[in-house]
């Protein structure tokens, strides 16, 4: 057996995407010795490619059994703890790299953008021209330090660093989608667009540039692009600010309810805020509802995305109508039309296809809230005591669905 051979040729696959090819060759050297670093450290990388991080962090970590002191290990281990939603043990892992060789400048890249992430700009910063100190023409480098500028306002230096970048490689898909976020940013959806189709072009799996890609779509709808500026706007906060911003509305209507005067101001403030949240809930799902009547919405929208923009619309062509019938027949039962554009808000974040009690976390608490929302429905026609009463928990545990998501601050 060559092993040197097979490992080269497995290389050439994997850079290749021939993943399972390359696995196959990695597969015979460690059949003949499963500690051999280089053939796991392929093999990681091939699991990291395709996605699968829990596996790639599994593979890594076995390597640093046999040998710990491989930089470019902790590197690949931080790069899959991160797409694995673990920007601390990414750190972790990455500062480990960078101490044991800190003159690669695509870890400190990584560090930057982390802590980008993180909603640390001038340590993003930092890294980002330390990165640079090793090599000046380092466009991952030069990707994140314009986006660090843009975020602190400094506009005419981010300009000159990602034409910078552009220069040295105007083919990277990753400058083009931080360009278009940029212009989306600014409400020139038309140029985001163009930016980000030719990210798409030269990576068609890049998320970053799909999600703003049919972020500038969906923004040819005005009250999208309005909910999408505020949105950017409240993504730049503070989480202390948007808790600020969010209790000191519902401080503000509990304040001149106290007094009588101010009455119709509150029921404007109350409205108002009412058709905010569900407008700002429900905008993205309606305009992936217009994405799905043209060509790009097939190609561009996820199937969950799909689901969701149906549902949402279902929901709201059933509750519309029974506002209409139950205002003007005073009927008490108000709240069932209430109840079933609520669905709609959970609706949003419901990932498809549904498997009730296999989720945790925020998709678990959607799954309830339905479930209570649904069963309040169906007793309507049964008990409207135990109706009602079902109705309220619905209320109430949306309520705190919409704060918490608030303060997530997830972009539409």
């Amino acid at each position: 057996m060559d092993r040197d051979r097979l490992l080269q040729r497995a290389e050439l696959l994997r850079q290749q995407r021939r993943l399972k090819d390359a696995e196959t060759e990695v597969g015979v050297v460690l059949q003949s010795d499963p500690e051999d670093v280089e053939a796991l450290i392929i093999l990681g990388h091939c699991k990291i490619d395709g996605r699968q991080y829990v596996e790639a962090i599994t593979i890594l970590k076995q390597c640093l059994q046999y040998e710990s002191n491989k930089d470019y290990v902790f590197y690949l281990l931080s790069f899959a703890n991160y797409h694995n939603n673990d920007n601390v043990s990414a750190l972790s892992y990455l500062n480990e790299a960078i101490s044991l060789f800190p003159f690669n400048p695509g870890y400190f890249a990584l560090a930057a953008h982390i802590h980008l992430e993180n909603r640390e700009p001038k340590k993003a910063l930092e890294l980002a021209d330390a990165g640079l100190m090793i090599d000046a023409e380092n466009v991952a480098c030069l990707n994140v330090r314009s986006a660090v500028l843009f975020k602190l306002n400094k506009k005419e230096e981010a300009y000159n660093t990602i034409n910078e970048a552009l220069s040295i490689d105007p083919e990277n898909y990753s400058t083009h989608a931080i360009y278009g976020w940029h212009y989306l940013e600014k409400g020139k959806h038309k140029e985001a667009e163009q930016h980000f189709r030719e990210s798409l072009r030269l990576n068609p799996e890049y998320a970053y540039a799909k999600q703003g890609y049919k972020s500038a779509l969906k923004s040819k709808f005005i009250f999208y692009r309005w909910l999408l500026q505020g949105n950017i706007w409240m993504a730049k906060q503070d989480k202390r600010v948007r808790m600020g911003l969010i209790f000191g509305l519902w401080l503000l209507v509990s304040v001149l309810d106290t007094t009588s005067v101010y009455a119709p101001l509150v029921s404007g403030v109350i409205a108002i805020y009412v058709l905010l949240v569900i407008f700002s809930w429900l905008g993205s799902s309606l305009a992936n509802l217009y994405l799905l009547a043209t060509p790009h919405g097939n190609y561009i929208l996820s199937h969950t995305e799909k689901w969701s923009a149906r549902m949402v619309g279902i929901c709201l062509l059933i509750a519309l109508p029974l506002f209409v019938k139950f205002y003007f027949s005073d009927s008490d039962y108000l709240f069932i039309p209430a109840v079933i554009v609520g669905l709609a808000i959970s609706f949003n974040e419901i990932d498809f296809p549904i498997y009730p009690f296999k989720v945790k976390g925020r998709e678990l608490y959607s799954h309830i809230i339905l479930s209570t929302g649904v069963l309040s429905c169906i007793l309507s026609f049964i008990n409207y005591t135990f109706s009602y009463g079902f109705a309220m928990t619905f209320a109430l545990l949306l309520v705190g669905y919409i704060w918490t998501g608030a303060l997530r601050n997830k972009l539409l």
